[in-house]
C-alpha cells in the first residue's frame, strides 16, 4: 500500500515538473526562432552560407554565451574595446552590425535557437542530402543576373519614387544615392548604394536586407509597410545593374552641390566683408570728428 502511494506521489511530481519546464523550453525555442527571423535572418543564416555577415552554424561552440550577448547588444563597443575576435570579424566583413537593445531573455533565446540549429558535423553530413532535396523543391526568386531591361527600368522607378511601393513605403532615393543615369542624385542621410549589390554578396544579402530591414532607421520607415517579393526582385535587379555599370557612370551624389554651393557662398561672403571694410576705412569715426573740428574752428 505504501509502495503504491509512493509511486503515485512520484508520478504526480514528475507530471508537475514536466508541466513546469517542458512548455517553457518549447516556448523559448519558438521565441528564439521568431526572434532570429526578425532580428538576424536578413544578414545571417544557420548552415546555409554567409550572407551580409557570417554563417552562424556552430558559433555557440566557438564563442561563449557571455561573449555572444555582448556582441549582439553592442558589437562596436566590443570592437573598440580591443577584443581580437570582434575586430577580426569586422575586418573580414566590413559591415557595421547594428546594436540590438534586446532583453537578456531574448538574447538567450536567440543563442539557444542557433545552438539547436547547429548539429554536430556527423549529424550534419548525414542529413545534408535530405536538406538539399527538401530545399530544392522551394520556389526560388529569379536572380538579378537574368533580369530583363524592363525589370531594371521598373526597379529604378521604384528606387527613385517615380513608382510608389504597393504598401506605401518611402522611396529609397529619399535617403540613399546611386550613381546611375536612370535616377537623379539621391539623399545623403544614409550610405551610397551604387556598389551595394557586390558589397552585400549579391542577391542573398541584398534581398535579405530588403525583406527584413534590420537597421533601425529602415525598420522604422517601413514598419507595417514591407516591400512585396516582386518589389524586392525589381529593386535588386536595378541595384545589380547599377553596380555592374558603375565604371561607366559619372558620380551624381549630392556632395558636388554642397561643395560648389559652399564655394560660391564663401566668395559672396568675402566680397561683402571687403565692401563693408572699405566703407569703414573710407568713412571712419576719426574722419567725422576731424571734419566737425574744422567746421567749428571756422
Amino acid at each position: 500500500m505504501n509502495n503504491e502511494r509512493k509511486i503515485k506521489t512520484n508520478l504526480k511530481a514528475a507530471l508537475l515538473w514536466s508541466a513546469l519546464f517542458f512548455p517553457a523550453g518549447l516556448l523559448m525555442a519558438q521565441d528564439g526562432a521568431a526572434l532570429f527571423k526578425t532580428n538576424c535572418s536578413a544578414c545571417h543564416s544557420i548552415g546555409k552560407g554567409r550572407l551580409v555577415g557570417p554563417d552562424l552554424k556552430g558559433v555557440t561552440n566557438k564563442r561563449s554565451e557571455e561573449w555572444l550577448g555582448k556582441f549582439i547588444k553592442a558589437s562596436q563597443s566590443l570592437i573598440n574595446s580591443g577584443d581580437a575576435d570582434a575586430k577580426a570579424i569586422f575586418d573580414e566583413f566590413k559591415v557595421v552590425m547594428p546594436d540590438f537593445n534586446l532583453p537578456d531573455a531574448d538574447i538567450k533565446a536567440i543563442i539557444a535557437h542557433i545552438a539547436s540549429q547547429s548539429p554536430a558535423e556527423a549529424e550534419q553530413a548525414a542529413t545534408v542530402e535530405v536538406v538539399e532535396t527538401a530545399t530544392s523543391n522551394e520556389p526560388a526568386m529569379p536572380g538579378s543576373e537574368v533580369a530583363s531591361k524592363e525589370d531594371i527600368k521598373k526597379g529604378s522607378e521604384l528606387f527613385s519614387g517615380k513608382t510608389s511601393f504597393v504598401n506605401g513605403g518611402p522611396s529609397c532615393l529619399s535617403c540613399h544615392n546611386v550613381s546611375n543615369e536612370q535616377v537623379p542624385a539621391g539623399g545623403l542621410l544614409a550610405k551610397d548604394l551604387t556598389s551595394v549589390y557586390s558589397r552585400l554578396g549579391g542577391d542573398a544579402g541584398l534581398q535579405g536586407i530588403l525583406k527584413s530591414f534590420p537597421f533601425p532607421a529602415m525598420a522604422h520607415s517601413y514598419k507595417n509597410r514591407p516591400l512585396t517579393d516582386e518589389e524586392v526582385r525589381l529593386v535588386s535587379a536595378f541595384l545589380y545593374d547599377a553596380d555592374k555599370s558603375n565604371i561607366y557612370q559619372v558620380s551624381n551624389s549630392g556632395n558636388g552641390i554642397f561643395i560648389y554651393g559652399g564655394g560660391i557662398a564663401l566668395v559672396v561672403l568675402l566680397i561683402l566683408i571687403a565692401l563693408l571694410w572699405y566703407n569703414r576705412k573710407k568713412n571712419n569715426v576719426k574722419y567725422d570728428i576731424y571734419n566737425r573740428q574744422i567746421k567749428s574752428s571756422n
